[in-house]
């Protein structure tokens, strides 16, 4: 997707994503230890496979409950990187369909919350979305980890057992996350709400092209 935008023509590109079963996933830099093999193997045991990425950041859970976001576009010249507008680029449309569903976020670190950092999405002081990056030239590929209705507990332990192992002193606190079904007036149309409201954000921003999939 990156690479698509990168080199073509268009603008900018959106697409949304869950993945299909449990996993947690984790930057590239961490697989390159002498006991990262085993480590893996002992979270796939448990029932949390792991994979790496490109972009940095910490261990973060995906599976059901889990909606990703992914927004890629060009900054044209004579604009260079900006970390705080590349980042508003994606919590703005979110914060927008947020609101929609009648809840208020803002933009800050949460201390204790899995992969925090200073652009995540929180309610009342609690993570509801987590965000990263990659650039490549004048493009960027923006991303979002929307905690919908995952089972946070299991994620959360589950986290905090893999940094463990990898030889991590973080600690995680399962009371400084939430999820959306938790805060939304209808959860039980909440997936419908949701995209609904984030097609509408996504296209008042020029990105009209967009498939929700599962992975």
């Amino acid at each position: 997707m990156l690479s698509a935008v990168a080199s073509s023509d268009a603008p900018r590109a959106a697409f949304l994503w869950c993945v299909a079963s449990p996993c947690l996933v984790l930057p590239r830099r961490y697989t390159l230890t002498d006991t990262y093999p085993q480590v893996a193997r002992a979270s796939a045991a448990a029932g949390w496979p792991v994979t790496s990425r490109q972009t940095g950041g910490g261990i973060t859970p995906q599976g059901p409950g889990v909606l990703n976001v992914a927004l890629a576009f060009t900054v044209a010249p004579p604009h260079g990187r900006d970390i705080r507008g590349s980042y508003a680029e994606i919590t703005g449309p979110l914060t927008d369909a947020f609101q929609t569903l009648g809840i208020a976020s803002t933009t800050q670190p949460v201390e204790g919350s899995f992969c925090d950092g200073d652009y995540n999405l929180a309610v009342a002081g609690r993570k509801i979305v987590g965000t990263a990056q990659r650039w490549r030239g004048n493009t960027c590929l923006a991303h979002a980890l929307i905690l919908t209705d995952i089972d946070l507990s299991p994620a959360v332990t589950a986290v905090q057992r893999l940094a463990t192992a990898l030889g991590h002193d973080t600690r995680f606190a399962l009371d400084v996350h939430s999820r959306l079904a938790d805060l939304a007036a209808r959860p039980q149309t909440l997936t419908d709400d949701l995209h609904a409201a984030l097609h509408k954000a996504l296209t008042n921003r020029g990105y009209a092209d967009w498939t929700p999939a599962n992975a």
